[in-house]
């Protein structure tokens, strides 16, 4: 059984998925504890999470969901 990876620091260029309460964002990791907001507003996890992992594969990087603070799990991985 495969575990979870986890990371405290995802690589710049990155997708981080973020809840707000209500909605999913979709972030950019600058790579320095920071991110620019790619896609904000989804209502539905499911939605997010496609959306994420289509922008992470066209970019060959990595997709993460935040875990706490300033931890994150994988979801999914295209880096090479």
């Amino acid at each position: 059984m495969p575990r979870d990876t986890l990371t405290t620091d995802p690589r710049e260029g990155d997708y981080i998925l973020s809840p707000t309460g209500l909605t999913w964002n979709i972030l950019r990791s600058n790579g320095d504890h920071s991110g620019k907001s790619i896609s904000v507003g989804d209502r539905e996890k499911k939605t997010a999470v496609a959306k994420l992992r289509s922008l992470a594969e066209a970019d060959q990087a990595d997709g993460w969901e935040t875990a706490g603070t300033w931890l994150f799990w994988q979801i999914t991985r295209f880096r090479k």
